[in-house]
């Protein structure tokens, strides 16, 4: 049982969702730990898997147990991959979080304990591989990082590999180089919160996330207008660092799928059309009509 809740109850990054993190929308910041869980769902799955997970987030909704967590699913990357993240104060409320779910959950009876066996029951059939990631957040390798998470629907997820013995040069060039030109280009709308894998992800391995309300916030071409903020010497020690310093860098986009997100009440209540949506009502049943009698035979 512990296994399974550790799989799909995380979740979340700048998130009210922990009591942590009870802040106004405008204050809202990334918390200082984040636990990701990646899942690649096995290939003509993924409907089943949507209605199998948005199972277990009904179950702890109606348990009220307090692992919640957002829910992504691929726009742009690996079509067969689903993203549950969780945000905490520390890894000791990270920890505290996933204990007191576990046995809450492992206490139901009746329908309830039915209903989790069967999504448990479920689980090879859907999987193909997993991983769990514990990160940290790096505020001075983020930009802008504060949002009303509430108000968002999407996040491009780039993932940053660096060389061994290299982390200083990238820190320095994130902060000094990028930032200062981001800040010179006047991002006022762009926001990016770093965080760096500390367990679960080979050595050097940054994740930097970027919130967006809509795709249209990508026809901004911040790249480009990074790069010409930049100073021709902020641009040679920029390509120096990415040569010398990066292994590999990759970026996926995917949307919140709040079927299958468990959020806390507070931030379900700042947009509840989204996070609590009615279900498609039930088509009514046709009324038969009865079919006329035969007549009956001629003596």
């Amino acid at each position: 049982m512990k296994k399974s809740l550790v799989l799909f109850a995380l979740a979340l990054l700048v998130s009210i969702c922990s009591p942590a993190f009870a802040q106004t929308p405008e204050q809202m910041g990334p918390p200082p730990v984040l636990l990701i869980v990646r899942e690649d769902i096995k290939a003509g799955k993924m409907p089943a898997h949507s209605k199998h997970s948005a199972g277990y987030a009904a179950a702890f909704a109606k348990l009220q147990t307090s692992n919640h967590r957002i829910a992504l699913v691929p726009v742009a990357g690996n079509e067969n991959e689903v993203v549950y993240i969780t945000g905490a104060g520390s890894f000791a409320e990270l920890e505290k979080m996933q204990r007191d779910t576990d046995k809450t959950m492992s206490g139901v009876t009746g329908a309830m304990k039915a209903q989790l066996d069967r999504l448990n029951n479920e689980q090879p059939d859907l999987h193909s591989a997993m991983r769990d990631l514990l990160t940290v957040y790096r505020a001075e390798l983020s930009f802008n990082p504060g949002v009303n998470i509430a108000q968002m629907r999407y996040f491009t997820i780039t993932t940053v590999r660096i060389r061994p013995g290299h982390d200083a040069q990238y820190a320095d060039y994130v902060r000094s180089i990028v930032n200062v030109a981001r800040d010179k280009a006047k991002l006022d709308n762009y926001h990016v919160a770093c965080f760096q894998a500390i367990s679960g992800a080979p050595g050097g391995t940054y994740l930097f996330f970027r919130p967006m309300k809509s795709l249209a916030e990508m026809d901004q071409n911040v790249g480009a207008k990074v790069r010409a903020a930049m100073s021709d010497d902020m641009k040679k020690n920029a390509d120096k660092t990415s040569a010398d310093a990066v292994i590999s860098s990759e970026s996926a986009t995917y949307a919140f799928d709040p079927s299958m997100s468990y959020v806390a009440k507070e931030m379900a209540a700042q947009d509840p059309g989204f996070w609590n949506p009615k279900p498609a009502p039930m088509p009514k049943p046709r009324k038969k009509t009865a079919k006329p009698a035969a007549p009956a035979p001629k003596p």
